[in-house]
């Protein structure tokens, strides 16, 4: 089965009866829409355009014809797949990634698309080849730094692994179907992000892309847990397995627990639109300091801010619920392993306190969570933006 592009040279049909200009923002929609097709096996077969309109009634934004307006995230692209009838995840490591591929997903491979990331025997567009001339001429900087851009791509036994870039034109022949790349080939175009330092690793790019119905390969069992931040986070649970002096684990190099707990932790957190949580504490600051005006001292100011901050936002309930979670937690893993609590020894209170602070930080990645009303500065924003003042 060859994998189907879906251009953004056509996104946008209301533009093109306009004849307004257009400019080449809709690379993620795109994207979406011949994942969800190669991951359906076409059963589903949206159009860009399609995903276009998915992306406004989703995230609220009008796309301007004419203004870079239009770009998207992998958390975006989670809620459009799943509103056009397909299902995506982060992926939790690189074996994740191709173990799902080669079992029928798609993948989105968000990407820093130009000649000094990518494999220079790779065919791109045509389009990206206009793109080239014409900033080799005007401005050679560009060439070096290169594009944010969304991609995807998929494997099958006849064709092996087939990349699609979304400005390829998909009314050419020449240009209707990915083009064919190796996984090594495949694996340095998803780490162009990383090259420009983006990310830390390849594949915080990826997304898994899947279909009802359609089965793709189990995760393998090595591959690290990453809860992903669009999501809440559910409570975790704890199986221990009945003791006999000590619980028994799944096998992993002694002291390596709580490292990979928080290599986890990290990778969720990574993923967090920092510039969007920044304003928000930026706006929650300020409104803590207008509500120490009239105030009069330090310590009257300071009262009156932190009191503010307490009353209108869930950083204080954040921060209790981590504690009584990764306490219980702990206490539970002590208790069910048989544990003595006055004589652990280090595999003991390794495996006690890796449990306690996965519990924190499951609870702290739920806080960032935009879509979660829960915690955090957002739910200031939004009863502020409701005019319904401080929660109770």
């Amino acid at each position: 089965m060859k994998y189907r592009v879906a251009s953004q040279l056509y996104s946008d049909a209301e533009s093109q009866l306009k004849g307004a200009k257009q400019i080449l923002d809709d690379c993620t929609w795109s994207s979406c829409a011949a994942a969800i097709g190669w991951s359906s096996k076409y059963e589903l077969s949206p159009t860009a355009a399609q995903a276009v309109i998915a992306m406004k009634k989703v995230t609220g934004r009008a796309d301007v014809q004419g203004k870079s307006d239009n770009g998207g995230s992998l958390a975006e692209a989670i809620k459009v797949i799943a509103h056009l009838g397909g299902k995506a995840r982060y992926a939790k490591s690189w074996e994740d990634a191709v173990a799902a591929a080669k079992g029928g997903a798609a993948l989105m491979v968000w990407v820093q698309q130009g000649p000094s990331f990518y494999p220079a025997d790779v065919k791109i567009s045509a389009w990206h080849d206009r793109w080239f001339k014409w900033w080799s001429k005007h401005s050679p900087e560009k060439i070096k730094a290169g594009y944010g851009h969304m991609t995807s791509a998929g494997w099958c036994e006849d064709h092996g692994w087939q990349w699609a870039c979304p400005t390829r034109d998909d009314k050419q022949a020449a240009e209707k179907y990915g083009v064919p790349v190796t996984e090594a080939q495949l694996r340095q175009i998803a780490n162009s992000k990383v090259k420009a330092k983006k990310v830390a690793v390849d594949y915080k790019c990826l997304l898994i892309v899947t279909h009802p119905g359609k089965v793709a390969a189990p995760v393998p069992v090595a591959a690290p847990v990453v809860a992903p931040v669009v999501a809440p986070a559910a409570a975790p649970t704890i199986v221990v397995q009945a003791p006999t002096s000590h619980a028994k684990e799944v096998p992993m190099a002694k002291g390596t627990k709580t490292a990979a707990v928080i290599a986890d932790a990290e990778a969720a957190l990574q993923r967090v639109d920092w510039d969007d949580k920044g304003k928000e504490a930026f706006s929650a600051l300020v409104e803590a300091a207008k509500a120490s005006n009239g105030k009069k001292g330090f310590r009257a100011k300071a009262a009156a801010s932190l009191g503010w901050i307490v009353a209108n936002t869930g950083i204080d309930e954040m921060v209790i619920e981590a504690l009584r979670t990764g306490l219980g937690t702990g206490l539970a893993i002590a208790l069910a392993s048989g544990s003595q609590i006055t004589r652990l020894d280090a595999d003991q209170a390794d495996m006690i306190f890796a449990g306690a602070i996965a519990a924190c930080l499951q609870v702290i990645v739920r806080a960032l969570n935009p879509d979660d009303p829960k915690f955090g500065i957002g739910k200031a924003k939004a009863e502020i933006a409701n005019g319904n003042g401080p929660h109770k």
